[in-house]
């Protein structure tokens, strides 16, 4: 009985000494980003990347100016491989998971009236809202975390 006892005692403090153990982390998270794939319709580029231009990238700015978002970047791809296809690809940058998906009553106040600070009313940013699927397709939304290797010295 006292040997079941012993590796009993002995078997919970090898893993109590296992559990305190910080693993060997190999990577640091960096930020996530918000990538959403769009599909530009025939012929609406020029207007797409205008209304881009005119809109988007203003509110962004001040969304990032007042640190709602951390970043916002465009990529495009030369070769599409059909009309399922991405053309555009939209990044936004977000500190972490919660600030890019978690709601937040303050944050949606902040981010709403800086849209409504640009358009100038809600009746006006409806209006251009409901011109973008006469130019674009929304193809798929992904959230990724960056992940940055810790270099071993």
């Amino acid at each position: 009985m006292k040997r079941i006892y012993l590796i009993t005692m002995l078997f919970c403090l090898f893993a109590i000494g296992a559990q305190a153990q910080v693993p060997n982390r190999i990577s640091e998270d960096g930020l996530v980003w918000r990538l959403s794939y769009i599909n530009v319709k025939p012929g609406k580029n020029a207007e797409y990347l205008t209304f881009l231009g005119q809109h988007s990238i203003p509110i962004w700015n001040e969304q990032k100016k007042q640190g709602l978002i951390l970043d916002w970047k465009f990529f495009s791809q030369p070769m599409n491989n059909g009309e399922a296809d991405w053309d555009i690809l939209q990044a936004i940058a977000f500190k972490n998971y919660a600030a890019a998906l978690d709601y937040d009553e303050m944050r949606a106040k902040d981010f709403n009236e800086i849209g409504l600070k640009h358009y100038g009313s809600e009746e006006a940013r409806t209006k251009a809202n409901d011109s973008l699927p006469t130019m674009r397709d929304v193809i798929a939304v992904r959230y990724v975390r960056e992940q940055i290797p810790i270099m071993k010295k």
